[in-house]
């Protein structure tokens, strides 16, 4: 195997694998409140509503707010590198096609952001009625 074939599957590789260690640390932290929620039931201790709905939310209030804005600065980060490598004097058909790539990889980060800054405020706005 060349490095044709090794570097884009270690990329994706990696990818998977941040991932999978995203869902896998969300996995646990959830079995271990559900754990502590069935402890607290086991021992008698009343559960107040605002109590179950901390615990069915699991995150901050902001924790979307702050995902998107993260999203979005990866997005920009992705469109600023395009643009800085197409200012120079690389005008040819290649250097098109890259920017071209980059500003469609900073499409999928600006989505999901705008997804989670959307999620933000419609969820808050349906909570404050």
């Amino acid at each position: 195997m060349g490095p044709e074939i090794v570097i884009p599957v270690s990329i994706f590789g990696s990818i998977v694998g941040v991932v999978w260690m995203f869902q896998h640390f969300a996995a646990k932290k959830r079995l271990e409140s559900y754990k502590t929620l069935q402890l607290a039931i086991e021992k008698g201790q009343p559960l107040t509503p605002d109590a179950l709905e901390a615990m069915a939310r699991m995150s901050s209030p902001l924790a979307d707010l702050k995902r998107g804005i993260v999203f979005i600065a990866i997005a920009a980060g992705f469109a600023a590198f395009a643009t800085i490598i197409g200012t120079g004097n690389f005008h040819d058909d290649d250097m098109q096609a890259i920017m071209r790539g980059l500003y469609g990889v900073a499409m999928f980060p600006l989505f999901v952001g705008l997804a989670f800054l959307g999620i933000h405020f419609f969820a808050n706005e349906s909570k404050r009625r």
